[in-house]
């Protein structure tokens, strides 16, 4: 198998690729941020800029997501990052959302990937990858995206 790990020109969904994120906050205190947002301002955004594969981005929204899987004292958190928060229509390959699994109940991160693999061959069902993370140029971790229907 042939792991990429950039290349615009790739299907963002390809399981033979891994993709890369790179967020930059302004605020050095954005998890205290993110944390406060999620249990006091519902539905309430950070604002940062992003790099997926190459590709810039500024003026995106992103909080945590979540509820048995969110843990303030777990390292790696599961993200929702909206790419059109602030830019109506800004997207990466048609995707306006993504949604970062911190791997809660399963480490390897195969299992969400493999699943909605599996169900696509019978019915529809959401697009899953792997992306590997960068906050601040601190390497998060890989995590797994997925695109779904609803926020």
């Amino acid at each position: 198998m042939l792991l990429v790990t950039s290349g615009v020109a790739q299907n963002f969904y390809n399981v033979d690729a891994i993709n890369t994120l790179e967020i930059f906050f302004e605020q050095s205190n954005w998890d205290s941020i993110m944390h406060e947002y999620k249990y006091e301002a519902e539905g309430e955004r950070l604002i940062c800029s992003i790099i997926i594969n190459g590709e810039p981005f500024d003026s995106v929204g992103i909080r945590y997501k979540g509820f048995s899987s969110y843990d303030p004292d777990y390292a790696k958190k599961p993200l929702n990052i909206q790419l059109d928060y602030i830019k109506s229509n800004q997207s990466y390959q048609g995707i306006e959302t993504l949604k970062l699994s911190n791997g809660w109940r399963d480490p390897s991160f195969i299992r969400e990937v493999l699943a909605y693999e599996i169900a696509r061959d019978y019915m529809p069902a959401s697009q899953a990858n792997f992306i590997d993370v960068y906050i601040n140029d601190e390497h998060y971790g890989v995590s797994c995206f997925c695109y779904c229907s609803d926020d």
